[in-house]
This record gives C-alpha cells, structure tokens and sequence, in this order.
C-alpha cells in the first residue's frame, strides 16, 4: 500500500487498530513516543541516553512507551521498521536528534563512484610514487612482528612489510583475515563477530519515459508498502522529464532482502515491475516504457558480505571501543566503527579519526579543551611562561567561535566595581594585562580595552536586593574601600551631565572613568595574530571530547581518536559546563539565560554617553546594561537584558536554546527604552542580534576553577561567570595553577583568591559517586607509510 492511503485502507490492514491511534500519522506517533528519550538528551546528554536507553530496542521502547501491538506494527510497517525492530533505540535517538538540528542531505552529481574515483586520483599526483594501488591482491594473513612492523601475506604466496596498516575493510570480510599473532586480537575477532551488519537488496527498473513525473506528477520523494518490494525512490532531477529514467523499484533492508536472494535477476525484475504496477494502477502502462534492470545484493557481494552496522541494543556501550581499538600499528577504519552506520559520511570520519591518531602529534604537556578567548589566551600565557611547552587546544567549532557564548556581540563591559572585592582587585590587575596584550599584537592602546567614556552605574539606591551584578551600595563601598576614583552624583547632576536619559528623581549613579568595554572583535583578531606566531600550540579544531582515562598520562579521548597530556589537561567548557560535569559524574549548580541583543537608532541630535548599568533597585527584571554605540553601526546604541522571563525555568544545557526571541523580554526592552532614553533613540526603530547568547551562573554568581573531582589533580575546569572583562588574568592565573600545582598557594600573586574559584564553596554542588577511569597503555604512532587493505564504496 502507497504511503499516501486513506484512513479506512489503514483501518482495514491494521485491523484491530484503535481510532485514537490512526488518526496520528506514524511519524507523529513515534515522534511523540521518542519525545521522552529527545528530553534525556537534552537534560542529561549523550551519555545519560546510553545509560537509559542502550539495553532497550527499537521495539521494547515503544512497548515502554505504552504503544500497543497494533501500534507498533501501525508505525513499522508504515516507516518500513518492520525488520528493524531489534534494532538499539539509540541508533533510532541519534537519527532523530540529527535530522531535527536540520541535518542537510547530499548527492554526488554523477553518481557515488566519483568519489572513490577522486581519491583514486589524488594518490596518483602524490610525488615519487608515495601512493600506490595494488588491484587484484587479497590479503590472507596480517602478521604483527615483534618490532611492531607489519608483514602482510597475499593470496599469491608473496608478502611485503609495513610500518602502520590500515584494515578499511568491513566487519564481515575483516574476520576472514588472519591476524597474528591470534592471542592479541581475541577481542578484536569477538567485536567483528558480534557486531550486527545488515544485509540490502535494491533492484533498479530502468524506462525510456519517466512516467512517474508525466502521468502522476511525482518528482522525488519515496512510497512505502507491505509488498515485498517495501520502498519505492523517486529521481528527484532529471535533465527532461519526459525522456527515460532508472527507478529503485525497490529498496529492502535485513528479512526483507534475504527473501529476494533466493530469486534469480530476471524473476526479481518481474516481479519488482508486477508490485510497482500494482501500487501505481494509474500508470499499469508502464510496462510500454519498460527497457529492463538491475538487482544488487550487499550480502552476496564477496567484497563486502554486507550492507551497514546496524547496532543492537548494548553495542553502543559495548562494542564501538574494541571495534576502534588500534592493535599497536593496526588500525581499523570504516562505517561500522563510527557512530553514522550507513552514510558515507560515517566511512569518512572513521578515516579521519585514524588519521589523526598516526600523522598528528599525540602527545602533549598541557591539553585544553574549549577554544574561546580563556582557553586560547591561557595557552598563549602557558607558552610565554614556559617557552618549551608543546599545547593543543580542541575546539568542538572553530577557535575564537562565538556560538552559544556571551562573546556572540561584539562588546563586553569593563568595570572594575564589584560587590566583591576580590573581582574588582582582578579586574583592577586585569588593565595592565589587557595593554599588553594590546601590544603584543601590534594594536594601539585602547584598540581591546576602551575606557574613552568610562562607566556609568544608576538607578535606586535604596534597596536591600541585589542581582546577577550586584547591588549600588556595595559597589559604592568598593569604590571607598580600593580607593578606586568613584564619582557620585545625585538625580540632578545626572540630567546636567547625561542629557540623554531621562532620571527619575530619586535615582543616583556612579561614575568611573577607568571602566567602559571590551571591543571583542579586536580581542579575537589580537588572540589569532598572536597564537599564530607560536609553533608550540597546536589547534585542533572541529573536534569533539568524549572522555578522559588516567594513567602516567592523562588520555584524551575525541571524535577523531586518542591524544595524552603529560601534565594537565584545562576544560573551559563555556555554557557547556554543566555537560563536562555529567561526564565526570559530579553535580555542578550551574544555570544558563538565553539573552536576547537589541539596537536602537540613535536620533540625529544624539550625545556621546559612557557605557552604562541601570536598575530601579526593586525589580530584578529592570536590570540593563548598553554601550553607547554598536561596533557593527555607529547609528545604534545596543541593549542587553541581564535577566529572563522566569528566574525559575532557567537552562540547564545548551541543546535547549531556542534562537527565538521572548516577546516578554521585547516588551521589557521597549519600555525601558521609552522610560529613559527617548531623547536620545528612536523608540520604534530598532532591530535584535540574529542570535541570542547564552550567559553562564553558578548558584553565588562568582566563578569556578578547582581541580575536577576524582582526577587525581590532572584535570582542571574554569566555568561561570561574565567572564569576558577577565580574560587576560584568567590567562594568567590558570597558567600559574598548570604550571605551579601545589606551588600555587605559596608562588602566585593569585594564591589569596583561590579560596573564591573552590568547587568546595557553599552550594555549588552536592556530595555524589564519582566512577573510577582506570588508566590505559599508551600506544605510540609512528608516522611511516599506510596500506589500504582493502576498500568498497556503494
């Protein structure tokens, strides 16, 4: 039956099917069966989701989910899971969280061997004959020598010996390789023998007119039905529409292929053509335009014996470790190591991994994880002080990337007036830092750090609250206590001195000349120019962490293989804190506000006014910072709400942000703007930031450093906080903590402020089971010459 089929069609096969059920299509009936699983990840990440959901099928969860029989079997044969129902649930959560972040779907023009055809070519233009294809040559026996060289033996009785080899052949045809010796690889043959690989039948109908598009208007898409043929593709391009085209008359996967095996080519081509007629009663003509077919079965194929991995439930936690695992210089690349199985993309990031772990550097004295400005600036302080010091930094991004960050606009405030005296002695250290960088990078003073205008803190005064940014009466007794050159001005010396608000009488303000904004364009350009000059930090970017094991050297796991870091190994996860801390298995009390950027139009008349912070001292959602123009347009000023619409309902993980703007949050703006700015703006001339930001809060407000529990003092994490105004001494004070250790407290200007950064302080996390990491061996990689075992594209 074709997708597209009335109610009562869907009635009579069911059968016993209940009304509530089919009047959902089966897309929304497990979209909504899956919606409890999607919040496992978002709330807990990848890692809670294998926790749950690993040991389940794609048919025992939806039994968990309350699916009757009927329904089941209503969403499988619909969705053509009816083979695929022992399938691991996990593969079916990773698909849907890929597709729904608007994962884009690719062809190659031409057809798929062009790009093994283009690899081909590559490795003929390498110079001096360093890439080389022996055609015809099946492997027999893989022998690991004692010097960890390779002898590898053919078909034909000869064998040639290698530094590093590569097995890029499927699980199927890999086991039939002889590896010794044996003893090192039993784990190795158990993972390939266990691991579910599917088998795939599609037989092609090819005509000389596209009826599909001619007599029934149907250009791409698919149709799936309960005939043995299952699905139907569509071309969704054709040169012209009314010449001839190739039909995949039928695409089946597992039980549904095999039953077409027992058929000879030219029976499963009739009988392909029989059921399309019969779905397509419309079109029974095209046996007229008929010219014949092609049938291709992956598991008959001697090359490949298979189609893609199709995980079961615990393969995923259990198996993609030893189907990745290198044996010394044998490397295992394909599909079925990866965590995409069936898409080529999956093949290609395995190989990427692979390449990784043998042409790049792996070991290092200090990994960082996390490329925005602390991370890269930390690593440039590292460098600085210990010039021999070789660093990576990994970036799941680009380096100096704003996304998701509170660095997404691009200024920042700089203030040296705290509630907290310890934050405005740093941010007071911080300006000879900041002019130094300046220097460094060839900039001229002020080009980072503008404090042309200064600050201007006002609002009411006479309030016992505090927010996010403290409270006016501490701040003033910070300016007192450091001495720092506050000026205080009451309502009227505000209207004289800044024309451009509008002041209730009772308000008052505080002025420091010495404050004002971080360009933050400029920083990252000053960052880059800087880092570049130093051969000793290695970027690695696009590359995602996924776990950490202890041993002599701390190993690092990622997305593309195994890095060792000799002394530590910093996190500066941004607003992805709260993830590090659920793979390290500790409770950290951090929270996330999606902030919207707002700029209005400056009128005609406009004055120059500092950088500013309002509050009316008794609505926490009255709290506003701005600058006085937008770096991207001098026309605008640009606002910031420092507060969300429910206090309550804050983020807990990235994966939540929405990029939508919270009309609340517009209205809040807008009536702030029409309170005290209208002399300056045009009210109704204004446009948002085309995305929000994410800022970062532990449960005091103030910021993290400490060391991660249950690591043995080598890993370290800094988190929380507006941080931005802080950079170049977090730089400097994270790179005394790497360096110094246990020194810190007794050679470290900083060392009376660690107290501040402690995991330990009131509330920011709970008593909780830290799993133990048991160490691994290094294994060391040598970059000499690889040999394709053998590869299959299809």
């Amino acid at each position: 039956m074709n997708e597209e089929r009335s109610e009562d069609t869907i009635y009579l096969y069911i059968g016993k099917i209940l009304q509530s059920i089919f009047l959902q299509t089966p897309g929304q009936l497990t979209s909504q069966a899956f919606r409890h699983a999607y919040e496992t990840y978002l709330t807990g990440g990848w890692s809670e989701v294998l926790k749950q959901w690993d040991s389940y099928s794609f048919q025992s969860y939806l039994y968990k989910m309350n699916l009757s029989r009927a329904a089941v079997d209503f969403a499988a044969i619909s969705g053509n899971y009816e083979t695929d129902l022992f399938r691991s649930i996990v593969e079916f959560i990773r698909n849907t969280i890929v597709f729904s972040a608007g994962s884009a779907l690719y062809r190659i023009s031409g057809g798929n061997d062009l790009l093994a055809q283009s690899m081909v070519n590559e490795c003929k233009t390498i110079e001096s004959n360093r890439c080389s294809i022996l055609y015809s040559s099946p492997i027999s026996d893989v022998k690991l020598m004692e010097s960890n060289k390779i002898q590898l033996s053919l078909d034909n009785g000869t064998s040639q010996m290698f530094d590093i080899a590569i097995v890029a052949t499927p699980p199927t045809v890999t086991q039939f390789f002889n590896f010794e010796p044996r003893s090192l690889f039993i784990q190795k043959y158990l993972a390939l023998r266990r691991v579910q690989y599917n088998c795939a039948s599609k037989i092609f109908l090819f005509f000389n007119v596209s009826w599909w598009y001619t007599q029934e208007n149907i250009r791409g898409g698919s149709s799936t039905t309960d005939l043995p043929i299952r699905s139907i593709y569509y071309p969704s391009t054709t040169s012209n529409q009314t010449d001839g085209g190739t039909l995949l008359a039928s695409y089946t996967l597992s039980q549904n292929s095999m039953i077409w095996q027992s058929l000879s080519e030219s029976d499963a081509i009739e009988l392909a053509l029989k059921q399309l007629i019969q779905i397509h009663r419309n079109s029974s003509n095209m046996r007229n335009y008929f010219q014949g077919g092609k049938v291709k079965h992956w598991c008959q194929d001697p090359f490949v014996r298979g189609s893609f991995a199709l995980f079961i439930p615990f393969q995923e936690t259990e198996l993609i470790d030893p189907l990745q695992a290198s044996i010394s210089n044998i490397h295992f690349i394909g599909e079925y190591t990866s965590l995409f199985h069936g898409w080529i993309e999956g093949a290609l990031s395995s190989a990427v991994r692979t390449a990784h772990a043998i042409g790049l550097e792996t070991t290092f004295d200090v990994v960082i994880i996390g490329g925005g400005p602390i991370g890269v600036i930390t690593a440039i302080n590292l460098s600085q002080k210990q010039t021999n010091l070789r660093i990576a930094i990994i970036e799941k991004g680009t380096i100096l990337n704003s996304d998701d960050s509170s660095s997404s606009f691009d200024q920042r405030q700089f203030r040296q007036i705290y509630n907290e005296i310890y934050l405005a002695e740093l941010a007071n250290m911080s300006i000879p830092l900041w002019r130094q960088l300046e220097q460094t990078a060839n900039m001229s003073i002020g080009s980072i750090l503008n404090t042309d205008n200064g600050f201007l803190f006002f609002g009411d005064f006479n309030t016992n609250q505090t927010t996010v940014d403290g409270d006016f009466i501490s701040m003033k007794n910070t300016c007192e206590h450091l001495r720092l050159g506050c000026e205080y001005l009451n309502s009227t010396q505000l209207k004289i001195r800044y024309s451009a608000f509008t002041f209730p009488t009772h308000y008052q303000g505080i002025f420091h000349s010495h404050s004002g904004y971080i360009n933050v364009k400029a920083l990252f350009i000053a960052l880059r120019r800087i880092i570049s000059l130093n051969p000793n930090i290695v970027i690695r970017e696009n590359e995602e962490f996924i776990s950490l094991k202890l041993d002599n050297q701390t190993q690092i796991i990622t997305d593309r293989g195994t890095l060792y870091a000799s002394q530590k190994v910093l996190f500066v996860p941004g607003s992805y804190a709260k993830n590090i801390s659920d793979l390290f298995n500790f409770y950290l009390n951090i929270t996330l506000w999606e902030i919207p950027i707002y700029h209005f139009r400056l009128l005609s008349n406009s004055t120059q006014i500092p950088t500013w912070l309002s509050w009316d001292g008794h609505d926490l959602q009255s709290l506003f910072t701005g600058f006085t123009s937008s770096l991207s347009s001098t026309d605008y000023i640009t606002l910031l709400p420092r507060f969300i619409k429910d206090f309550s309902k804050p983020l807990m993980y990235p994966s939540q942000k929405k990029n939508i703007i919270d009309t609340f949050l517009t209205q809040k703006v807008i009536a702030w703007v029409s309170r005290y700015m209208t002399t300056e703006v045009n009210v109704s001339d204004y446009y948002w930031s085309n995305t929000t930001c994410l800022a970062t809060f532990l449960s005091d407000n103030g910021f993290l450093l400490d060391y991660i529990p249950e690591t043995n003092r080598k890993a370290l994490i800094q988190a929380g906080g507006w941080g931005m105004e802080f950079v170049p001494v977090w730089g400097d004070i994270l790179s005394d903590v790497i360096l110094l250790d246990q020194a810190m407290n007794t050679s470290s200007k900083y060392s009376k402020y660690m107290r501040y950064f402690s995991l330990s302080r009131f509330n920011r996390t709970d008593e909780n089971i830290v799993l133990h990491n048991e160490g691994l061996q290094t294994v060391p990689a040598y970059i000499i010459i690889i040999v394709l075992l053998l590869s299959n594209y299809f």
